[in-house]
């Protein structure tokens, strides 16, 4: 079978190489790379991750969303409740919070068990043998990783005694230092014999969770055992030639996509004042606890009516896409001693948590930026998505309008971006706002403006990857 994948993670085109000989569908390559990605893009991603899914199924021709991603604990009865606020260059400036009581409860393996059971060709030991490999062998970094420890590393992963052993090596020389990871390769191991839902509650769970309690923190196992995942809330948009399906409420990311869409697409010398706007109509309008998922659902019909992150995609011949977008904040810098897992730091993203640090949440899902797409043409079927914090939504948005103008994904995905901030800065690539002085120019091809991947099916298989982050496009 034809396979394409399109990935912002580096060793994901060699994890999709390494099982092509047997013949692998769409989902077979996406769950042995993003896997393998939860291995080798330390910081940018970990094994304790949670995302968002959009797929298309050739065989019965329909669109699915699934919303895994993270959920607070029902209570904060944990030993630490201190802030741990760090600071970073990263990007100008990040504030975020470190330590394990920044934990949230992940659902990358209720996404990878859903995708495995519905649609997987291969054994599971087959598609995790590369990642259980590399683990053990070691890598080198990404180049997206050292971009991002060169910021992070110190204040971020050298504080917890575990985490600064294991990496040591790097820290000496970020460039050639090798990491390896033993007891997270036994651990993905034991996962390729006893099922993804271990994590859950199994042995798996039991030692992160004995983690979680030493290092302080609140997630608890009855916390791991009421995660669900959110299926099908989804929207539906035209936007010019291209139908969009996406994530609907809980997620605000495929809202302001279809925002960003709506300002760009206005006839204006002052995009940089529209678009700021539309920054701060979400942080004073959606990012909020408690009945959100029917509140943005709303919010995008009207819009119907009237005109620190990894993605993969996958396709093959027999028309199924996948587009994921997964994440683990900027990483809490705790490791867990019996499974080789660094946790996440989603309840101390500063910027995603309007409650402040342990606020109310109500045991409900932390707010997403992600946005994974499937768009249809009268050409076929392709998925977009693109890592990138609270800039996913506006290089989706101007790669999406770029498309429009051009049917030419690559071009599309080229071409220079921009981003307003809330407080009305902004930063651009050079030739994307030559008309405005007050911006801030990057580099060409700067991973701040994400890493769009595409991916799909017209008369063959196909994938685009991003210069930006990785720009690893793979086809079989």
């Amino acid at each position: 079978m034809k396979v394409s994948l399109a990935s912002t993670a580096e060793y994901s085109s060699t994890a999709a190489e390494s099982i092509k000989d047997l013949n692998p569908n769409a989902a077979d390559i996406l769950i042995t790379s993003v896997i393998t990605s939860m291995v080798t893009d330390l910081g940018v991603v970990s094994p304790t991750a949670s995302g968002l899914l959009s797929y298309y199924d050739g065989q019965k021709n329909s669109k699915h969303t699934i919303d895994g991603y993270f959920v607070a604990p029902n209570s904060f009865n944990g030993n630490d409740h201190e802030e741990h606020r760090i600071s970073m260059t990263y990007g100008g400036h990040v504030e975020t919070c470190k330590g394990g009581n920044t934990f949230a409860v992940p659902g990358i393996y209720k996404i990878l068990d859903l995708i495995y059971e519905r649609y997987s060709s291969l054994p599971l030991d087959k598609l995790l043998e590369f990642p259980i490999k590399i683990a053990k062998d070691g890598f080198k970094l990404t180049q997206p990783t050292k971009d991002y420890f060169i910021h992070s590393l110190e204040p971020l992963f050298m504080w917890h005694e575990y985490s600064k052993d294991v990496l040591n090596d790097v820290y000496k020389d970020l460039d050639n230092g090798i990491v390896k990871l033993d007891k997270l390769s036994d651990t993905f191991s034991y996962i390729s014999s006893v099922g993804f839902n271990d994590f859950y509650v199994g042995d798996i769970s039991k030692s992160i969770l004995q983690t979680v309690k030493q290092e302080g923190g609140h997630v608890t196992a009855g916390d791991f055992n009421n995660y669900h995942l959110i299926e099908d809330s989804k929207f539906n948009y035209q936007f010019n030639d291209l139908k969009l399906t996406g994530h609907a409420g809980p997620s605000i990311g495929g809202l302001m996509v279809l925002k960003y869409l709506e300002g760009l697409s206005i006839k204006s010398e002052k995009k940089a004042e529209i678009l700021k706007n539309v920054y701060l109509d979400r942080q004073q309008n959606y990012e909020f606890f408690g009945e959100r998922k029917e509140f943005i659902n709303k919010e995008i019909n009207k819009i119907s009516k009237s005109s620190s992150t990894i993605q993969v995609n996958t396709s093959d011949e027999a028309n199924n896409h996948f587009s994921i977008t997964f994440s683990s904040g900027y990483g809490s810098g705790v490791l867990c001693k019996n499974t080789g897992m660094y946790f996440n730091n989603s309840l101390g993203e500063v910027e995603l948590n309007p409650q402040g640090f342990l606020g109310d949440t109500k045991g409900d899902r932390l707010i997403s930026n992600m946005s994974p797409l499937i768009i249809e043409t009268n050409e076929g079927i392709s998925t977009i998505g693109s890592p990138g914090a609270n800039r996913i939504s506006s290089a989706i948005a101007q790669v999406l309008l770029n498309y429009s103008k051009s049917n030419d994904w690559q071009q599309a995905i080229d071409e220079p971006r921009f981003h307003v901030n809330e407080d009305g800065s902004i930063r651009a690539e050079p030739g994307s706002l030559e008309m405005d002085k007050d911006a801030i120019i990057t580099e060409k091809y700067d991973m701040y403006f994400g890493g769009v991947c595409v991916s799909g099916l017209n008369t063959n298989v196909f994938s685009f990857g991003d210069k930006r982050r990785g720009d690893t496009s793979w086809q079989n």
